[in-house]
């Protein structure tokens, strides 16, 4: 089973992989569509806003006409006025005739610097020096445009004033007077909605007329803007919160630049871009963006992941138990992924094919080996038992402990090749089973029983190469039979041998083989060759072994310490 990847789990699979690297890719899509809808928006709402102006300034047109051909009359009056006022009589009447020819002109007249109609088309010899629109007269001598209450009429009307001179100096100012009318807008074509209130104002910000009183349409006007700030050379569109907290829409557009201006005030819906919201310019990338994603997941799941799953698998079902599925796809799945379904399972049956010729050459070589060990052993034990008839021959003690020192020496090569050809494993020796086969024969060839010795042993099992296990036996051959000359007997007790392999913590392994000491149990203490001794030296050098010999404590010790060769322990 293969290790899990780095990271959450689950985020390292390959569909996720390849939806969140698509993800990625399809981003700049989806934010190029954003701005490309925000585009959309921001142009639809220009688009509106320019609708709402124009119904504004096209409703305005008419009044804004009528204004300006009083202005141009109200000039043409105050240029012929000097050669009028020499008549009174026949300038009211030129007054008359010309408001009868106007019928959106409801007074026209002459006032003096003294504040009295001088002539007009009705009211003559009338003082108005107490009306609001003279005193703007004092104060600016200039051309004007005003709402007032007329002073002959009595109705609300705007004024359209124009100073005359006379050799250089003001001497009054001609006046006329046109109803106000009310501000038509229609429903725009774009958005289908008329306009909650519309209302003329000057630039100072003062109203000239709105539909209701002023004390109702005040909750209508701009919060945070006055009417004056609103004015300009051009329209204007704006969208703020009017005096009652309600989100409005304001249109302006000039009936006489830099004098009079149209008011509209619309609904907060009155910009529609049919349909299309600051959401939808999110909602519909993102929607875009996830179909794009659950299309992918569901392509690379249906032609990629749904078959590599199928062939984990089968891969699974071979690595546990070598079990071999045969193939099998539908129509839908890609060539590409029929070939590597097909090289698996091809790859599978090679494998299982040569590891069945591996399994048999290695039968064949074990089998060979055990067979090598075998007769090595067999060939050994001849050579043992010929010595043993040379021995019972020989007259001479010397020779006959050196037969036998020989003997347990070719014994103990046996009992080694023996383990070996029993072994189930030949790459590995159990040390601790050997060694007490080793000693067990040691001590039938001896007599030590005979004098009562104490025998001790106490080994673990250490699993060893042949290349250690072979020295290691031979080391503890040597010992044993070492130990076994030259036990004595102590001041109590009987004699004892003691023979110890114990695996160290830290992974060394320590042998000890320890005899006590006194007068010598066996006869054959008195003959030494030094043979023992080098073979014992020879043996732990071949361990690279740490050698300790010598008595300690009234006891002979040879204690030998060594770390065995690494190798993988099979399940």
């Amino acid at each position: 089973m293969l290790s899990p990847g780095r990271g959450i789990e689950g985020l390292d699979r390959l569909d996720v992989r390849l939806v969140a690297l698509l993800g990625l890719a399809l981003l700049p899509i989806g934010l190029i569509a954003m701005v490309q809808t925000y585009r959309v928006i921001s142009e639809a709402d220009q688009n509106a806003s320019a609708a709402l102006t124009g119904a504004t300034l096209s409703a305005a047109t008419s009044e804004r006409e009528d204004i300006l051909h009083i202005r141009g009359a109200a000039q043409l009056a105050a240029a012929m006025m000097p050669s009028l006022l020499s008549d009174t009589d026949l300038c009211s009447d030129e007054m008359a005739a010309f408001v009868a020819r106007n019928p959106d002109v409801t007074f026209a007249g002459y006032i003096s610097q003294e504040g009295i109609v001088e002539c007009g088309s009705d009211g003559a010899g009338a003082d108005v020096s107490e009306t609001e629109i003279f005193r703007e007269h004092l104060n600016d001598p200039g051309p004007s445009i005003d709402a007032i209450i007329g002073k002959i009429s009595n109705l609300g009307v705007i004024a359209v004033t124009e100073p005359v001179e006379i050799e250089g100096e003001v001497d009054g100012y001609v006046a006329f007077s046109v109803p106000q009318q009310q501000l038509n807008l229609n429903a725009n074509s774009e958005t289908d909605l008329r306009p909650l209130y519309s209302m003329t104002f000057t630039q100072a910000g003062r109203l000239l007329w709105t539909p209701e009183d002023i004390e109702s349409i005040e909750p209508e006007l701009p919060r945070d803007r006055s009417l004056a700030a609103l004015t300009g050379d051009g329209t204007l569109t704006v969208r703020a919160l009017s005096n009652a907290g309600l989100e409005r829409i304001y249109t302006v557009a000039p009936l006489v630049p830099g004098e009079i201006y149209a008011l509209a005030v619309w609904p907060r819906d009155a910009i529609r871009t049919g349909g299309l919201t600051a959401a939808s310019a999110i909602l519909f990338p993102l929607l875009m963006w996830l179909v794009s994603i659950a299309v992918a997941y569901f392509a690379v799941h249906r032609l990629v992941v749904r078959h590599i799953r199928y062939l984990r698998l089968r891969i699974r079902a071979f690595t546990a138990n070598r079990k071999i599925l045969r193939p099998e796809y539908g129509s839908d799945t890609p060539s590409e992924m029929r070939e590597v379904i097909e090289t698996f399972h091809q790859m599978t049956e090679r494998i299982v094919r040569d590891e069945a010729d591996l399994e048999n050459n290695l039968h064949e070589k074990d089998v060979l080996l055990k067979e090598v060990h075998h007769r090595v052993k067999n060939n050994l034990q001849l050579i043992a038992s010929m010595m043993n008839m040379q021995l019972r021959k020989a007259n001479s003690g010397e020779t006959r402990f050196v037969l036998r020192r020989l003997q347990d020496r070719v014994l103990g090569l046996a009992t080694i090749h023996r383990n070996l050809y029993q072994a189930s494993v030949l790459s590995r020796v159990n040390s601790g089973r050997l060694i007490e086969e080793l000693a067990d024969q040691c001590l039938r060839n001896s007599d030590a029983r005979e004098h009562g010795v104490d025998v001790r042993i106490d080994v673990d099992e250490v699993a060893l190469y042949p290349d250690q296990a072979v020295p290691l036996s031979l080391l503890v051959t040597e010992t044993v039979t070492n130990a076994l000359k030259y036990v004595g007997r102590p001041e109590s007790g009987s004699p004892w041998i003691e023979l110890v392999l114990r695996e160290e913590p830290g992974g060394d392994v320590r042998l000890r083989v320890a005899n006590s000491m006194g007068e010598p149990v066996s006869d054959d203490a008195s003959i030494s060759t030094g043979l023992g001794t080098q073979l014992m030296t020879a043996f732990a050098l071949q361990l690279d072994a740490e050698t300790e010999v010598g008595e300690q404590d009234g006891t002979f010790v040879v204690e030998v310490l060594f770390r065995p060769s690494d190798f993988g322990e099979e399940p």
